[in-house]
């Protein structure tokens, strides 16, 4: 009773309020599903920010309602829903702590006649017309206390606001009813070096064919002349008002240079580029690569609308990221959202980096000594909004080079030392997993590494010399090339992949590309070694791994890629054979062979609520007689016992549990020796699709893609790809449904 009193008290006290309902913030425990507090009356739940706590709007009289039924159970009478009673353990509201983002914090206190700039979060209503209505009252609200609104996003996940206020209304705003969080606005930082090279030595750029697929990349613009990328130029187009397509920063232009070539070195050294995709710019941040003027989560849905609808382009590079925003559980951020959204609007595949960690207050002491173990235990390490998007492909970074030019210069030298090694992770590449555990980031690639100078002390550099070479945006100077080091460098070379796997499949899903993508990545030797083989630091630092290009595009006689692109309706499950070629079974019975699951799809999601996605997609490999026996056990076996058929393979990894939190997900079969019992049954994998509560209804069949890898590298003779062509027209096919 007294916290029903406290927590009423409390948010009787705070600020603004587009309706007169009191905003409460529930403790509670073992309620999984918050919705079940809606059967109390006039109580609207308006998220679920933690686990055990729940932001709910409540009028006077459902206060009065808790009092009864609170009354009822300390009189030692029965209450309508004890159950949700006794699941709360506290009220209380919303407070100043609660909206204190993490990337103001170091910022408060204010001076007293400061003036700032922040991002203030609102509650992301479901209801359109209520969350136009607190919009609209914010503003007004703003306004009134001498507030200057700059822009503001309404979107069914991400509602924004961002102000200029004095030091006294940011307090004011810190207790307004309607404000989930406040943050800085995004903080981006991307130098580069330049390089020059004798444009004299190459041959004239041709453009690409004219069904070439289209990446765009959504950056800081592009100097669409450069001797390297005119030619393959489609469009470069500016969404901030005032400022053209032409790159200021030099952000754009590299990143869109890997994305065009995918490495750009290999063209360097052979002295010839040769495009074979269409590139496209997206101009979305100023000449400091930020966005002051308006929310990229209106600037990005714009440009990815337009070269949808004009050009038919579906990958989407976005090396941007918030460094003020890591993923510290909870939600995901506003602008992940809005890209989760747009991908399945649009059957289209955001590339995005994991974001650059440089250090934070704790920490590293000791840059080279502490690494990996940085990545691994810092928060701020964490990946960075927009990376913690299921639906996006994240691209972490890994080192290739380790050498300074003082290095090379003085062999014997021992002062200057790399932290990482070739094929370990960057040192500044940070670290997931995202939202309920899902692995991220998804797969790496080269991005740069650093050095330390042991005579100079801690601090890294060689950011240039060990970094990603790529276009410059100063060609005019003679300056055609530029390095530097970060995720921003290793998105895009995946972004390329993505879009070349489109020049080869144009019929394939997001899905399917996902899926190809993952199911032919593998962690470097390097990267496993260095985490002593503990996989599940292995997948926080580089997900799946690194894709291998030629794998992922081409099969091979030892290395077979089935595919197929599928729907599944609510709650149900798909069947597919396996066909396994004969010589994948052929003597010597005790060798290493691989089988390969991989999977993505794209549900429906919402950030009020912790079950950010509408449904969950499981994947098992069986072994079974016959497709009519393992029919015959899911037709006759309850929903809750299926997730354990017999003859299930157990020793895929990642687990079903690792896996099972993402969007795209892999898993692999080591088979090391085969038997009687290969030729007496078949395999299969079975698919299955779980909605949640609150989202059934929303889509009856949802997409999804399929990969299934064959390989056999460890026996040259093996012909696995002429094999199976002979017995297939199609590659893998959906036998059943239950």
């Amino acid at each position: 009773m007294q916290a029903v009193e406290r927590g009423s008290e409390a948010a009787s006290q705070l600020e603004g309020g587009f309706d007169e309902r009191l905003l409460l913030k529930l403790s509670v425990e073992g309620l999984a599903d918050p919705s079940a507090l809606l059967t109390i009356p006039e109580l609207d739940v308006v998220s679920q920010e933690e686990k055990s706590v729940v932001a709910v709007f409540s009028t006077e009289k459902a206060r009065a309602e808790f009092e009864s039924r609170l009354n009822d159970l300390a009189g030692g009478r029965s209450a309508l829903r004890e159950d949700i009673l006794f699941a709360i353990q506290d009220i209380g509201t919303w407070g100043r702590e609660n909206r204190l983002g993490h990337s103001l914090r170091p910022a408060l206190p204010l001076a007293q006649d400061a003036d700032i700039v922040v991002d203030a979060e609102l509650w992301p209503l479901e209801n359109s017309r209520e969350r136009k209505l607190m919009l609209e009252s914010f503003k007004d609200w703003c306004r009134e206390h001498g507030a200057s609104v700059l822009d503001d996003v309404n979107h069914p996940n991400a509602v924004l606001a961002r102000i200029r206020c004095s030091a006294q209304v940011l307090e004011k705003t810190l207790l307004n009813r309607d404000v989930r969080r406040i943050e800085l606005p995004p903080r981006i930082h991307s130098p580069a070096q330049l390089h020059r090279l004798p444009l004299n030595e190459y041959s004239e750029v041709m453009p690409p064919p004219d069904d070439a697929p289209g990446v765009v990349v959504l950056d800081s613009g592009l100097t669409a002349a450069h001797p390297f990328l005119a030619a393959a130029v489609g469009e470069a187009a500016s969404y901030l008002d005032g400022k053209g397509p032409a790159d200021e920063n030099g952000h754009g232009t590299m990143v869109a240079g890997l994305a065009l070539y995918g490495d750009v070195l290999k063209y360097v050294e052979q002295r010839a580029f040769v495009p074979e995709l269409r590139l496209f710019s997206g101009r979305v941040t100023d000449e400091m690569n930020e966005s002051p003027a308006e929310f990229l989560e209106k600037v990005i849905p714009r440009a990815v609308e337009y070269f949808a609808d004009t050009y038919g382009c579906r990958v989407f590079n976005v090396s941007i990221g918030d460094s003020n925003r890591p993923y510290l559980g909870s939600h995901v951020g506003p602008l992940a959202a809005v890209l989760d959204t747009l991908a399945r609007e649009r059957d289209v595949l955001f590339v995005v980096s994991a974001g650059n960690y440089e250090g934070s207050s704790t920490g590293p002491a000791d840059w080279r000594g502490d690494y990996p173990k940085y990545l691994l235990e810092d928060e701020e390490a964490r990946i960075i909004d927009p990376a913690p998007a299921l639906n996006a492909l994240t691209v972490g970074s890994l080192a290739r080079y380790e050498k300074s030019r003082m290095a090379h210069r003085h062999a014997n030298d021992p002062g200057h030392q790399p932290i990482a090694r070739e094929g370990q992770p960057s040192p500044f590449s940070r670290t997931g997993p995202t939202i309920r555990g899902a692995i991220k980031p998804d797969v790496v690639d080269f991005g740069g590494n650093w050095f330390i100078d042991t005579r100079a002390g801690n601090t890294p550099m060689g950011a240039y010399e060990l970094g990603e070479t790529s276009t410059s945006n100063q060609p005019h100077t003679g300056n055609l090339l530029g390095a530097n080091s970060g995720t921003s460098f290793a998105a895009p070379r995946v972004a390329h992949l993505a879009s070349r796997l489109l020049g080869r499949y144009p019929e394939a899903s997001t899905n399917l590309i996902r899926a190809l993508i993952v199911a032919h990545a593998d962690a470097p030797d390097a990267s496993l070694n260095l985490v002593k083989k503990d996989k599940n630091q292995l997948l926080r630092l580089v997900g799946y791994g690194q894709p291998d290009f030629e794998a992922a595009l081409n099969s091979s006689e030892q290395r077979v890629t089935l595919v197929c692109d599928e729907r599944l309706g609510e709650d149900q499950t798909h069947f597919f054979e396996v066909p396994i070629p004969a010589d994948f079974l052929a003597p010597p019975n005790r060798r290493e062979r691989r089988i390969r699951v991989a999977l993505a799809h794209m549900p429906y999601v919402r950030s009020t609520r912790l079950d950010y996605k509408g449904s969950d997609f499981s994947f098992k490999l069986v072994r079974a007689p016959s497709i009519a026996s393992i029919l015959g056990v899911y037709k006759k076996t309850k929903k809750a016992n299926r997730l354990k058929p017999q003859g299930e393979v157990t020793e895929m990894w990642p687990s079903a549990n690792a896996r099972g939190g993402g969007t795209v997900q892999a898993a692999t079969w080591r088979v090391m020796q085969t038997g009687d019992r290969w030729n007496s049954e078949k395999l299969f994998v079975v698919v299955t699709r779980t909605v949640k509560k609150w989202a059934q209804g929303r889509v009856p069949e949802e997409p999804y893609g399929l990969v299934v890898l064959l390989d056999d590298r460890n026996r040259a003779e093996s012909r696995l790809y002429s094999q199976l062509r002979a017995q297939f027209q199609q590659r893998v096919r959906p036998r059943v449904r239950v």
